[in-house]
Formats: structure tokens, sequence, C-alpha cells
């Protein structure tokens, strides 16, 4: 995507780009016209029929179908979900250059997400039963389509790019995204991301470091035969998966979105492993805030993250306008867009003086930052008595990114390899870990519970 971004976030539904239809291969057999799978990423499983008669959605078709998504979000999720718009409007979305080949490449992949038909299963336990049973669910890209073309003297079938072009979001697009039930892209990456197979697995790679709570996992390890069929890669040998994926990694730890990308051992033992890059992680006290006014779960951790100081005067700016204008229609929208566009927004006068309103405002932001603290003290605390419930494994794998985070500077490898062998035989419970090393942290006495956990190991690990 070499154009400047249109606009810096890209709205994306969460379950269809953790389905792994859209290949993230630039070119792709179309003679394969349907496919099943089955994968498990990050806890999750999926089990995935698709026919494709014009072909594997592949290549720009993730681009295609978030600049759709987005379009639907930015005319307010219309009930009816059809978005009206133009392929001029859509080409520069994605950052296509303006000429004719793309108005074909975009054609193509209109059609190719119109054609695809995906019965989704998910698996679940019977009750009072071992059995294991499949709830399936038919769900499709688009469900209507409009459009006019025209032929070049090469016969090339392309879009009028002025004409109006329709298109009707599926009925389980378009209910989630509106359920909010959807990620923000970061669209100044993908714009920097040259090549589609590096996008694309950004894409999917978000999809599946997001946690239910919304929060993004620091790792991600995943078989490299699972990972292979989440990202669409049809290659069977490991080696030509290696090959496919390297290109992108080296592109997405070039723009800084991860730290490291290894594939660990060989054949069908290999496992990726995704180290992501450390930004600046958000205050979960503003991300209540954000949320409070109305910023879904994903943006507002986002913002949270990227303006930290400006969080409390877009929240001023709010209120302020709410008192000027009577009620905000998308306050959510409003704070947002206040934070990542300031230069379209005069501060208005009431929003930083007289002082005595101006401190009468700060002590109730104070309170809610207060009732927000409490508020997140509480999910978390419930959040652990939740996992307290959970197998050792499941335990190990929630807080395995925490205890790493406090841990890597203080174990050796083998070390850690033997703490994790005894969090997943249940001998260390991971939740009661990370809990007495956040207390220790608190208590200022970490390297003790750290030399205390040393001497919990193996003899000959806990003096290497």
């Amino acid at each position: 995507m070499p154009n400047k971004p249109k606009t810096p976030n890209l709205h994306d539904e969460l379950n269809f780009a953790r389905f792994g239809v859209i290949s993230m291969h630039s070119r792709i057999d179309q003679q394969i016209t349907s496919w099943q799978t089955e994968f498990t990423v990050n806890g999750r499983t999926f089990r995935i029929e698709a026919i494709t008669p014009v072909g594997r959605p592949h290549g720009i078709d993730t681009d295609t179908l978030v600049s759709l998504e987005t379009l639907f979000v930015a005319n307010g999720c219309p009930e009816d979900n059809w978005v009206h718009t133009t392929a001029y409007e859509v080409r520069e979305l994605m950052g296509l250059a303006n000429n004719g080949e793309n108005y074909h490449r975009l054609r193509q992949s209109i059609r190719r997400l119109y054609f695809t038909s995906i019965l989704v299963g998910r698996k679940t336990t019977l009750t009072r039963s071992q059995k294991v049973a499949w709830d399936n669910v038919g769900v499709r890209f688009l469900d209507g389509l409009r459009y006019r073309d025209s032929e070049d003297d090469g016969e090339l079938s392309t879009l009028d790019s002025d004409a109006t072009l329709s298109i009707r979001l599926g009925e389980q697009l378009a209910a989630s995204i509106r359920a909010g039930i959807s990620q923000v892209l970061d669209g100044q990456l993908l714009y920097q991301l040259e090549q589609p197979p590096a996008r694309a697995l950004y894409r999917t790679m978000q999809a599946h470091r997001r946690q239910d709570d919304g929060t993004l996992l620091s790792e991600l390890r995943v078989p490299l035969t699972e990972w292979r069929q989440a990202t669409g890669l049809t290659a069977d040998r490991s080696d030509l998966v290696r090959r496919a994926l390297e290109a992108a990694h080296q592109e997405l730890i070039a723009n800084r979105y991860l730290e490291s990308a290894v594939i660990e051992g060989r054949g069908k033992k290999a496992v990726a492993h995704y180290t992501f890059a450390d930004v600046n992680a958000a205050d979960p006290v503003l991300v209540v805030l954000l949320r409070q006014a109305g910023v879904a779960v994903t943006r507002a951790t986002i913002l949270a993250s990227r303006y930290p100081d400006r969080v409390e005067t877009a929240l001023q700016f709010l209120a302020s306008r709410q008192r000027t204008v009577g009620s905000v229609r998308n306050p959510g929208g409003l704070v947002a867009d206040f934070l990542e566009r300031p230069d379209k927004y005069e501060i208005l006068q009431e929003v930083v003086s007289p002082e005595s309103q101006l401190q009468e405002r700060r002590q109730l932001l104070k309170q809610q930052k207060v009732a927000a603290e409490h508020l997140v003290q509480q999910q978390a605390d419930a959040h652990l008595e939740q996992l307290r419930a959970a197998s050792p494994t499941e335990q190990w794998v929630a807080q395995r990114s925490t205890l790493q985070l406090m841990l890597k500077k203080h174990l050796s490898a083998a070390q850690w390899q033997e703490l994790e062998a005894l969090a997943q035989r249940g001998d260390i419970l991971a939740v009661d870990l990370s809990s007495s090393l956040i207390e220790a942290t608190a208590k200022s006495c970490l390297s003790d519970r750290i030399e205390q956990l040393k001497r919990h190991l193996s003899p000959l690990l806990a003096f290497q």
C-alpha cells in the first residue's frame, strides 16, 4: 500500500480474520475450488469448509475486504448491510495506484469474495457426555453486488471508477461488526507494508493474538502445521511453508511490528514463535475511561497507548461539546477523532478556563479514574479466580507472557524450560506464581521471591 493512508485505522471483523479463508499467497492455484481444514490457534479450534467457484481469495483480497468493512463502519453500519461507494474510493482506501490494471484486480478480488461460501464449525462437548459435537453455520463475505465494468482494447474487464459500486456485506459479518466483534488495524503500518502477504499475515496474527478481554499477547506460539492452515498457505512441506512466511516476517520485523519471528524444530514438530515489538502498554484505567466514553475496546487500547497524555483533554472536550450542543450522536467516535486528528478541533475556551471550572472537571475526572481503577482491579481479580479453576496447562498458556516478562532476565533457558514443565504438570500453578511475583514487586522484594523460585526448581538448575 504505497499511497498515503486516508485513515489512520482500518476496521476488521475478528472471526472472519481468524478463519484463514483468504490465503496470504500472492498467487494460488485457481483450479482448486473447494477445500476443508481444521486448525487450532491460541486455544481456539476452527473447522472450515469453503467453496470458491472462481478461485480461493488471496493476495489483495485481504485489503479489499478490510476496506469494505472500514467503509461499512464509516457509514454508520447501515441496517440493510449495503455499502454504496465507488471503485475509486475503494482503490484509494486500499492504497493502489489509479490505473486500469488495478481496477481489473479490484474487480476480480470483489468477485472472488462474492462467490465464496463458507461453512464454519465450532467444537463443543455435549452436556453429560464425553462426546464431541460440532455446531456449524454457513457464512459469506458478501451477500449482494452491483457494479459497472467495461472492456478495454485488450479485453481486460475493469470496474468503472466513478460509477456507483454497491456491495452488501454478509449477514453474519455485518452483524458481528455492528456488535463490536472487530479489531482496529493500524492503517499506518498497513500502508508501510509493501507486499500483500505481509499485510495478510499482520491481519491474521493480530486477530489470533487478541484475547477475549481485548488484551494482546506479547508472544504467540503455534505449531507450524496449524499456522499453515490459519494463514491459508497451501504447501504441505515445512520448508516451503517457512519460505512462504520468511519475506513477510522480514517486513513485519523491519516495520517494528515483530521483535522476532523464529520457527523452531523441523518437520511436523516445527513451531512458529512470534515475539511482538514492545510498544508502550496501554494504561488499563485509561482504556476503561475511553470505553465508558463509547470507544470500542480494541480502539480504546490503541488510543490509550498512543496518546496517554491527551486522554484527559479529549474527555474534557467531549463533556464540553455535550454541554454546548446537547447529546453527541457518536461520543466514542468524537473522542477517538479528537485524539487522532487534533488539528481538526479548536479547543473551546471553557475546556481550559476558568480555573474553578477546570478544577471541578479535574476533580470529577479524578473520581472517574478511581472508579475505573476499582473496576480494573475487580476485573483482574475475577479473571484470576476464573483461571484458578482452569487446568495447569490452561493456566500456563494464559500466564506465560506475564511470567516471561517478569522472569526472562532472571532465569536461564534451562530454568525456564523446567518451570514450564512443572507448571504444565501442576507442581507450580502459574496463576499463583504470577500473583506472588506481582505482590513481591509491590513490596520491593521481587529478587527474594525469584531466588525462592529457583530453589524450587531442580537443584542442578537452581544454581546456573
